[in-house]
């Protein structure tokens, strides 16, 4: 690809070098200890049941090629059950057994809490947009962060000479997060935010709405995913409202679709990576591998792979060039083999020494429901 180009000699022989095979007799007897961390149960079971059937096919096919670098995976995936003392067990059993990588399939506070766990390795995938793990640390993001999500909407809005929005956020720690996104970068673009907080346990958000989706409100924002979201789409066509709603990526997905499709709104539109809709992708290796994975999990689930799910194959296809490098257990060596790596992906993912996240504002896009699949939006008359 043309960007590996532009990267320094010195990168890419150590990139060289580090994606060689090293399998020896006494290695293929062994296998990669692998931990994924995910909520497979509770309201949070949308997010974890997702990224973790990436995961399975992943360690599925690597294994029935007869493994990786000649090692097959072992996999150990635990349910943290969206609980962050669960999570902060699961990871520390994980070490201790000897897992190289560890998947953060979790959400925010779960992540959070496992982070000081691997101060010293061993590497963390993190698909959750809402963490930014440091450049000192072993945590790797994948996803844009959710200060760039909330940029890609407020370019959205710009574009279509919008200056308000109303928002309506959960009043827990992703939720945190998406508020202090939304008043940074709203308030740097000059555009009033209306702000709504509501209990993710809550059954109805008409007061929610009624509060920030006045007649001078164009676009209404619902920052966060499942349950929640669904009550967020219900009450908005119980209203009535007019307005385009759109909701976090974390919805972009088939079964969020069946679920909402007799209460959806007049316009439904959506934040995602330009991956889920591949056509609009400009590199031709990212167009390519975006539409290759798409058709891949359709076949092996017989389901439509969602935004979640693309986040997932970008978090194996990292973890897989990791057991490639010689030693995937020298983490100082691993952490400047990604820092310096662009890694080849549904959306390449490139990490540098000052910045772990391996997406930037430019991979995401607003979408658009229409009659069952997404694409990119129209502009907002």
């Amino acid at each position: 690809m043309r960007k590996f180009a532009l990267a320094r000699p010195a990168a890419l022989a150590a990139a060289a070098v580090l994606l060689a095979p090293a399998a020896t007799p006494a290695a293929a007897q062994e296998v990669w200890r692998i931990g994924e961390v995910a909520p497979l149960s509770g309201p949070a079971a949308t997010v974890g049941t997702r990224l973790n059937k990436v995961t399975k096919m992943w360690v599925e096919e690597a294994n029935a090629k007869g493994g990786i670098a000649g090692r097959k995976i072992e996999l150990t995936t635990c349910n943290d059950e969206n609980k962050p003392e669960k999570a902060v067990a699961c990871a520390r059993d994980m070490i201790e057994k000897g897992a190289v990588i560890i998947f953060g399939n979790a959400l925010t506070a779960s992540l959070r809490a496992i982070q000081p766990l691997v101060k010293s390795g061993p590497i963390l995938l993190i698909p959750s947009p809402n963490v930014v793990p440091g450049a000192d640390t072993y945590g790797f993001q994948v996803s844009p962060s959710d200060v760039d999500i909330t940029e890609a909407i407020a370019e959205f809005l710009k574009a279509n000479k919008i200056d308000k929005i109303g928002m309506v956020a959960a009043t827990d720690a992703s939720g945190e997060v998406g508020v202090a996104s939304a008043r940074k970068v709203f308030g740097d673009e000059k555009i009033e935010l209306r702000l709504a907080r509501i209990d993710l346990r809550a059954t109805d958000a008409s007061t929610q709405l009624a509060r920030v989706a006045g007649s001078d409100i164009k676009v209404v924002y619902s920052s966060y995913t499942g349950g929640g979201a669904i009550t967020v789409v219900k009450s908005f066509k119980n209203l009535g409202l007019a307005q385009p709603l759109i909701v976090s990526y974390g919805n972009i997905s088939d079964a969020f679709v069946q679920l909402v499709k007799d209460v959806k709104p007049p316009r439904l539109l959506g934040t995602g990576v330009a991956g889920i809709v591949p056509e609009i992708v400009k590199d031709p290796g990212d167009r390519a591998r975006s539409q290759a994975f798409l058709e891949a999990y359709a076949k092996r689930y017989a389901e439509r792979p969602d935004m979640i799910n693309l986040l997932g194959k970008a978090a194996v296809d990292v973890a897989e060039a990791i057991l490639k490098t010689p030693n995937p257990k020298d983490y100082p060596a691993v952490k400047t083999f990604l820092e310096s790596t662009p890694i080849p992906s549904v959306h390449t993912q490139r990490f540098s020494a000052k910045s772990h996240v391996g997406l930037d504002a430019s991979s995401v896009i607003i979408v658009e429901l229409k009659g069952e699949t997404w694409v990119k939006a129209d502009p907002v008359k």
